[in-house]
């Protein structure tokens, strides 16, 4: 009887720990959205009419965002990725004006900002 014992819970430990390998190998290697859906989402989400992201990590877990409303970028957000599918949005602050894909976008959005207010 112990011996039928053991073998269940050693059954049971190898389904745990193979369960818990794939689950972390889908967390970890798997792209949880690609560019086109998450720069859709963003856009219905802030009100934009263009959103430029970029990937920060090889499982499509972390984005920057530009938010274009009306040919400018207005504002930086950041996108987190959940590995279900939903995605959390929240103010990127300056962080896209340090990122070297973005910061073109807001410096070049700043200078044509200052151009007409210069010759208005």
């Amino acid at each position: 009887m112990n011996a039928r014992i053991a073998a269940l819970v050693g059954l049971v430990a190898v389904v745990v720990i193979v369960i818990v390998v794939g689950g972390y190998w889908y967390v970890k290697d798997h792209t949880r959205i690609s560019q086109a859906s998450l720069e859709s989402k963003v856009v219905a989400n802030e009100g934009g009419s263009k959103a430029t992201c970029i990937k920060k990590d090889a499982n499509a877990a972390h984005w920057l965002c530009a938010v274009t409303v009306a040919g400018q970028p207005e504002k930086c957000v950041k996108a987190h990725v959940r590995p279900w599918g939903s995605v959390a949005i929240a103010n990127g602050y300056f962080r896209c004006q340090n990122d070297p894909a973005l910061a073109p976008l807001f410096h070049t959005a700043k200078k044509k900002k200052a151009k007409q207010q210069s010759s208005a």
